[in-house]
């Protein structure tokens, strides 16, 4: 096909795509052609060296100063043609794949499929004059190839084997959705000893009782005694209530076994409420005593 019927073709097919083509042609630098980049240009360095000896006034002192000015504007003036052919030649392509970029697009789907459609054609016609082992080979390698591309995403993700999970639970931090921190020397209150937590306190009865005699007492020592008594729970208090006679026989014969110094002493004080807490834990059966308190002492030598 000549030039001439392919841009006849053209411009019956594309009429603006002609036109644009029409556009692209030599730019004008004074009475210099230029031609297009990769071919040598009409405007030599000669005539470069000619206008710059016919030039006047300033140039030309500049000139006599600086012999080699011609031939370094020689190369501006060609590379910025070059530059300006390339830019207008990428608009021009551009332009070109913009407005047909439909079809384009289109037809490069078409060639896709139809080297897809193609290869698939091939690959089943190959794969029907295998043998029955030859295809049992390669259904198996392809099943492999996808376990191993199953594995090797399940290393990159989440691992092959999932890491052991903790059964018990170490701090109730971990599952918390706030943290706090505090001082528990100065910042913590206790909850039995808070006032706003009830408080389990039993008044005894008034209790006398004979001491043992000792070296300050006289012949028959006595004392008598009440006490508070303070469970960790409103059923410990209920069930000293019930059991209040035989809670009552239990200390009496535990203050029976002190002796009247003991008793006259604040150490043997505290000694002695220590003793009956431990002595009536023993009895109860729901929850225990927490503490007991002295509330009346008196002991007669």
């Amino acid at each position: 096909m000549s030039l001439e019927s392919l841009d006849s073709a053209l411009a019956e097919a594309d009429p603006e795509f002609a036109q644009s083509l029409n556009e692209i042609g030599p730019d004008m630098a004074g009475d210099a052609l230029i031609y297009e980049e990769g071919i040598e240009l009409e405007y030599t360095l000669a005539e470069e060296e000619k206008l710059w000896q016919s030039a006047t006034g300033f140039r030309k002192k500049l000139l006599k100063i600086l012999p080699f000015l011609p031939r370094i504007s020689y190369k501006v003036k060609m590379k910025r043609t070059v530059m300006r052919l390339s830019w207008r030649k990428f608009k021009e392509q551009l332009r070109h794949r913009i407005v047909n970029g439909g079809p384009l697009l289109l037809a490069w789907a078409k060639r896709t499929a139809q080297g897809f459609r193609s290869g698939l054609g091939e690959f089943m016609a190959t794969f029907k004059s295998f043998s029955l082992v030859k295809k049992l080979a390669l259904v198996g390698l392809l099943v492999v190839t996808a376990g191993a591309g199953v594995v090797l995403y399940r290393l990159a993700t989440k691992g092959l084997i999932p890491q052991h999970e903790d059964l018990f639970i170490h701090s109730m931090a971990d599952w918390s959705s706030q943290k706090y921190q505090y001082d528990p020397k100065t910042e913590v209150e206790s909850f039995y000893d808070s006032t706003r937590a009830a408080q389990n306190v039993f008044l005894m009865q008034r209790m006398v009782v004979n001491l043992r005699r000792s070296a300050e007492s006289g012949t028959n020592p006595m004392g008598a005694f009440e006490f508070y008594v303070e469970g960790a729970a409103s059923d410990v208090v209920v069930e000293i209530k019930d059991r209040e006679a035989e809670v009552e026989d239990l200390f009496l014969r535990t203050i029976e076994e002190m002796t009247f110094d003991q008793a006259a002493s604040g150490e043997g004080k505290q000694e002695l409420c220590e003793r009956l807490r431990k002595e009536v834990n023993k009895i109860l059966t729901k929850g225990y005593v927490r503490r007991i308190f002295i509330k009346t002492a008196i002991v007669k030598p």
